[in-house]
């Protein structure tokens, strides 16, 4: 059912492994904004994202299991919310985004969107990454992206497929397409650039391009993984 929400009808997910860093920041932040319902799903991190969260006095979910899918779906599956936001932990909200969220989420078409990105990193090529994550072409939709959906609409698809090591977001993109209306928010989560600082920027996206081709291609999973950390 579709109505005049605010915040507290959001349950915001975030899925953590050793994300100390960037976790208070992103907390410190949902908190001023004015969420309430937030839920971080821990898979067994050795340093001090529980500690962090605890500070925050956040709620805390243990996952059994390292996989994105699954403590994003664990999280959903423990709100009770008619709302639900999936966040990356290291990703920082721009300054107007409660505003665009909440008018994305009262829209009459709503039923699932996603924002756009901006790196915090001025290198040309992720420059240009940021631009074709304003488009709607299911090619461009992945997890740090975000994902803002209604519950009944998340439960109707059965999350995310736990299946996947990689690609989790850009599956259940192309799943919700096909029978619920998609919104781009005119909204541009900042996203941290520290994989690419690690590895390289080109290296880093020839191996996201080779990773979407076979995912795409259908090839198991696990050999995606095996061939991801030799690129590696």
């Amino acid at each position: 059912m579709k109505g005049d929400y605010t915040l507290k009808e959001f349950s915001v997910v975030i899925p953590c492994f050793n994300e100390e860093t960037h976790l208070p920041v992103l907390l410190r932040k949902l908190y001023y904004v004015g969420f309430v319902n937030v839920l971080v799903v821990d898979a067994g991190s050795t340093d001090n994202t529980v500690e962090v969260a605890k500070l925050c006095k956040t709620k805390i979910i243990y996952s059994s299991t390292k996989n994105r899918a699954f403590q994003l779906n664990l999280g959903a599956k423990l709100s009770n919310t008619a709302l639900l936001l999936f966040l990356h932990a290291d990703v920082k909200l721009p300054l107007n985004f409660t505003k665009r969220l909440l008018a994305t989420a009262n829209n009459s078409r709503f039923d699932f969107a996603n924002f756009r990105l901006q790196f915090n990193s001025n290198h040309w090529f992720l420059k240009l990454n940021e631009k074709f994550s304003h488009l709607k072409v299911g090619t461009f939709q992945f997890g740090d992206q975000g994902l803002m959906i209604r519950k009944p609409v998340f439960n109707s698809v059965n999350g995310f497929d736990e299946n996947l090591v990689f690609m989790e977001g850009n599956d259940i993109i192309r799943r919700l397409e096909k029978d619920y209306h998609f919104i781009k928010v005119k909204s541009s989560l900042v996203v941290s650039a520290r994989k690419y600082e690690e590895i390289g920027v080109y290296r880093l996206q020839c191996s996201y391009f080779i990773i979407y081709v076979l995912a795409r291609l259908g090839v198991k999973q696990k050999t995606i993984r095996y061939l991801f950390k030799k690129i590696l």
